[in-house]
């Protein structure tokens, strides 16, 4: 499961997989139209993809399905605080998304994962069609016992439709020399 204790640990991780994969990142960043004010606004994470342009970020690191308040705090942050200001020097953002983890904690629970994904597909759906927000999803490494698989993000427009999905390859293990190891590049283990 992927689970954090700071919000901060969350979007670090996120922002280095983005990085990894050549988007531009930009963290806190304060609207135009705040940058002289005592406590100005602050964006958790802007990142930039020349097929995407900008795509401004709120993030959430809850871990459970009953964070509906939480949710429904962010939307307001984007809506009321973000959408309507400029970045950037007078750079309107387009595209916005409310960053959580991928895993929310009922593995306790007999048809958690079943249960999980229909509510997340109801969130998606209900975030796109009334608020037009994104759902940017991270799910962390994982390791098998017959290989890993990177960090993924995942910005979802809506249930059944992505934006796009980046990282989550899939890095298998051989046993060689009495040891299993990551088969990175076959052709120099071979």
């Amino acid at each position: 499961m992927d689970k954090f204790n700071l919000e901060i640990e969350f979007v670090d991780k996120v922002e280095k997989c983005l990085k990894d994969h050549g988007y531009q990142t930009f963290r806190e960043v304060i609207p135009d139209q705040c940058i002289n004010w005592e406590k100005p606004y602050r964006v958790d994470l802007i990142f930039y993809h020349k097929d995407y342009g900008y795509i401004g970020v709120e993030a959430k690191n809850t871990d459970t399905l009953r964070s509906g308040g939480v949710i429904s705090d962010a939307i307001d942050q984007i809506d009321t605080k973000y959408r309507n200001k400029t970045f950037f020097n007078g750079n309107m953002i387009e595209k916005w998304a409310i960053m959580l983890p991928s895993r929310t904690g009922w593995e306790h629970h007999e048809n958690a994962r079943e249960i999980e994904i229909e509510v997340m597909s109801f969130v998606k759906n209900f975030l796109s069609k009334r608020y037009n927000i994104y759902i940017l999803e991270y799910s962390a490494e994982i390791n098998y016992a017959s290989g890993n698989k990177s960090p993924e993000v995942c910005l979802c427009q809506n249930a059944t439709k992505n934006l796009f999905r980046i990282g989550g390859e899939w890095t298998p293990k051989i046993y060689l020399n009495g040891k299993w190891v990551s088969n990175n590049n076959p052709k120099k283990l071979f």
